[in-house]
């Protein structure tokens, strides 16, 4: 997973869980999750690559949603754009018009906007081509 040569935007997650899971997600208490592939939206509007490789780590102080599930997965894949913080939700209103993604954790990683979930889930990994013609600009 590379390094992007923007520091500022928006990035995906691409997330596989092999296995049903139960697991503790800070004040949201204990959450399952079915295996499949998960697609987490989220911003970093300085220090854009800082935060990716965060992600990256297994152990880190448990700040925002996604850490609790990427401690107990597979982070497969990154992406990212340049952007400003609207574009998250843009992104992940996206995927969710994708046919075979759903909201599964309704809320999760939404709780500072309106959407319902930054967290969708795909029983099948999107191809690069389908997450590479995401329209993710500002309009």
């Amino acid at each position: 997973m590379q390094l992007f040569s923007f520091d500022s935007g928006v990035y995906l997650l691409e997330i596989f869980v092999f296995k049903p899971l139960k697991i503790e997600v800070g004040a949201r208490g204990k959450e399952v999750f079915r295996s499949g592939y998960y697609y987490y939206s989220g911003t970093a509007q300085k220090n854009l690559n800082a935060r990716l490789e965060r992600h990256k780590q297994k152990f880190v102080n448990k700040h925002w949603h996604i850490d609790y599930l990427l401690e107990k997965t597979v982070l497969y894949d990154i992406y990212a754009w340049q952007g400003s913080a609207a574009l998250e939700c843009k992104l992940a209103e996206e995927l969710l018009a994708i046919e075979n993604v759903e909201i599964y954790n309704s809320g999760f990683g939404a709780s500072d906007c309106s959407c319902e979930a930054h967290l969708l889930h795909s029983k099948e990994k999107l191809s690069e081509d389908t997450i590479e013609e995401l329209v993710v600009d500002e309009e």
